[in-house]
């Protein structure tokens, strides 16, 4: 089954559905204990992202070039000891409070406590959307760059990736671009542009990058010639290849900055 064969959801109706979810958690578990999980598990994957932005700039600073056991496991291991740190200290703190809220909550009116219990549900709602919001942009843009170096090398557009990249773009419609850049950075479109114009000379060294706006070759000066970005791009790596220092280097220039946004790629 391929993946534009499946249904597509907006991420409005996905709010909605895990919304329930959430809600259902609340009530046959409790609302305390739903609330603390879920804030725990947010605050771990948000760490384990951050750590996965900065990992490929540790990797250089510490051995002088990018290392999958650095790119990728950094995260990986951050991740799973926040969660279990902070699951740790989560319970430390609750556990003087005694049973878990909702346990022989018999005082007040039912409907008032269920109005409550379904206000508190949006906490964890409104976590797990933009967890998986910044999970479905950031996966989308280096399905993007990928896919335009499949087309480039002339192996059409992948069914996948062009799945993908409409679920980005459903993200990019429900959130505010400034939100994106906050949550998002290593998925800027000026770094993506770069990525794009790294990966295309990659593939052809000895020939000019052609902008298709203007038909004229892409100025060297943009590109940063570095022997392992384009390993990475030759490799598919793109995904360590957003996150390298050196295009958060190159676009620190005031004449890159220019000259991307005149370019489209």
């Amino acid at each position: 089954m391929s993946p534009e064969s499946i249904p597509q959801l907006s991420l409005g109706t996905a709010a909605l559905i895990i919304f329930l979810v959430c809600a259902g958690f609340v009530m046959l578990r409790g609302m305390t204990r739903m609330i603390v999980g879920t804030v725990v598990l947010a605050l771990s994957a948000w760490i384990g992202f951050l750590v996965w932005q900065k990992a490929p700039t540790l990797s250089v600073e510490w051995f002088g070039k990018s290392m999958g056991l650095v790119t990728t496991g950094l995260p990986c291991a951050t991740f799973l000891t926040s969660f279990f740190l902070l699951r740790k200290i989560a319970k430390a703190v609750a556990r003087p409070f005694g049973k878990p809220a909702g346990e022989g909550e018999k005082s007040g009116s039912p409907i008032i406590r269920l109005a409550f219990r379904l206000l508190l549900a949006l906490v964890p709602t409104s976590l797990i959307w933009l967890i998986g919001a910044t999970l479905i942009h950031h996966t989308g843009s280096i399905a993007e760059v990928r896919a335009f170096s499949e087309k480039h090398l002339g192996m059409g557009e992948a069914t996948p990736a062009h799945f993908i990249q409409q679920l980005k773009s459903s993200v990019e419609d429900a959130l505010p671009e400034s939100w994106l850049n906050t949550l998002d950075p290593m998925a800027d479109p000026s770094r993506l542009t770069l990525a794009k114009a790294i990966t295309a000379q990659s593939e052809s060294p000895r020939k000019p990058v052609i902008d298709p706006k203007t038909g004229k070759p892409i100025p060297r000066a943009i590109i940063v010639d570095d022997p392992e970005l384009q390993n990475l791009a030759r490799e598919g790596k793109f995904g360590t290849l957003l996150r390298h220092p050196l295009l958060t280097k190159a676009l620190a220039d005031p004449k890159v900055q220019s000259l991307l946004k005149d370019l489209q790629l």
